[in-house]
């Protein structure tokens, strides 16, 4: 009998395992399933988004599915006598794009206010009306300039201003809107989806209206701002509710929120804005505005009930940036072509003569004053107005 040595010496050579071999078998991106696509364009900004769906037909027919994360502002630019706009977007600071014709009496409208894609407009009072102080109805409507879907308002009667310290308000789903603003020796007014005039506000008292000069509506909350009080009001019912109050005396100029003050060899301009964050906190912003060689310098008050004076002085923004006329925050982490911890504003909001609008970012951390690049400074096309808005961009 064989030892289990030789027997284990005699037995066959133990065979390799079979390895299987799966062939990688290359795809193409083109056919990409429809569910993970959109969900790369729905992370996209819009200039990438604008270059993905030119790869191939199937990107192309991808993109009518979804629509560009935006979430930076764009400028808004209006030429002088012309039916459309010009829009430019900071992540393409080479480019410039230009609305479609906005109706044939949108060159004799001025821009108030916007909200995301939208435009409140009013017809501007002639020259003739001024001087002899015939002031006409004024006629407003809204229109969204990516679209061109259009809301005709009611006119009314005001003094030669119009609507002033506007605020514009809509549900992108719903399409209900609310408009708001200053007329008629600071009353109130307001118009909403379903009302067949504007309706003056009398819940809101005497106090609030007088010498107010700033308005913000976040939330179904509209924050009033004059020189003696900041007031909030709940306008998430049928009617609007008094919410809070606080003083803002010793923050706040006693002429319309301007005041000037010497500033060696010329005088310089403090002008306040109310701005309201992405987590709520109320912000009053106070810009020293220069009319000479020297620059813009900002200071910022935070609402704080805890402090002896309600009000504390803060020097940072963290991640966020103030859109300073539309009076909000938006985020600024991580978001190509807008910088965190800036103020943007425009210079034509201030004073009215200035004959060059432009386009500025004031650096909390640099303490500096940037003009925003503007290739539409050689066209020739005279500008009237620029304003910031959040284009949202819908499905085709």
């Amino acid at each position: 009998m064989a030892s289990p040595a030789l027997a284990l010496a005699q037995s066959p050579p133990l065979k390799s395992p079979a390895v299987s071999v799966t062939r990688i078998i290359p795809h193409c991106w083109s056919e990409l399933p429809l569910d993970l696509m959109r969900m790369v364009f729905e992370r996209l900004g819009f200039l990438d988004f604008d270059r993905a769906k030119s790869v191939c037909s199937s990107w192309q027919y991808g993109s009518r599915q979804c629509k560009p994360n935006n979430k930076i502002p764009w400028m808004v630019l209006f030429p002088v006598d012309k039916n459309y706009c010009l829009l430019m977007n900071p992540e393409d600071k080479e480019k410039i794009y230009k609305s479609q014709h906005l109706g044939d009496n949108f060159a004799k409208s001025i821009c108030l206010t916007t909200y995301r894609s939208w435009l409140l407009m009013q017809h501007r009072y002639k020259e003739k009306e001024v001087l002899t102080r015939t002031y006409p109805k004024h006629y407003v409507y809204i229109i969204d300039l990516l679209t061109h879907e259009r809301i005709n308002l009611p006119a009314f009667k005001s003094d030669k201003y119009g609507l002033s310290n506007p605020i514009l308000w809509i549900d992108e789903k719903t399409k209900d809107y609310l408009v708001i603003g200053m007329a008629n020796s600071f009353i109130l007014i307001s118009f909403k989806k379903g009302n067949n005039s504007w309706k003056e506000i009398p819940q809101l008292p005497k106090s609030c209206t007088d010498d107010c000069f700033n308005m913000v509506y976040k939330d179904h909350m509209l924050f009033c701002l004059n020189c003696s009080f900041l007031h909030i009001f709940d306008f998430s019912g049928e009617v609007p509710l008094k919410f809070f109050r606080t003083s803002v005396r010793g923050y706040i100029p006693t002429e319309g929120g301007y005041i000037s003050r010497p500033c060696n060899p010329c005088m310089s301009f403090c002008k306040c804005n109310m701005v309201v964050t992405l987590s709520g906190d109320v912000l009053i912003v106070k810009s020293f505005v220069p009319r000479g060689p020297k620059t813009w310098t900002f200071e910022i008050y935070k609402m704080d009930p805890s402090t002896e004076n309600n009000w504390e002085e803060i020097d940072s923004l963290g991640d966020e940036s103030i859109l300073l006329e539309l009076g909000i925050t938006v985020l600024a982490k991580g978001q190509e072509g807008i910088t965190r911890n800036s103020i943007y504003f425009t210079e034509n909001k201030y004073f009215g003569g200035y004959e060059k609008n432009g386009i500025f970012i004031f650096n909390l951390d640099t303490k500096k004053v940037e003009q925003q690049p503007q290739p539409f400074v050689s066209l020739s096309i005279p500008l009237s107005h620029a304003q910031w808005f959040l284009p949202n961009f819908k499905r085709e």
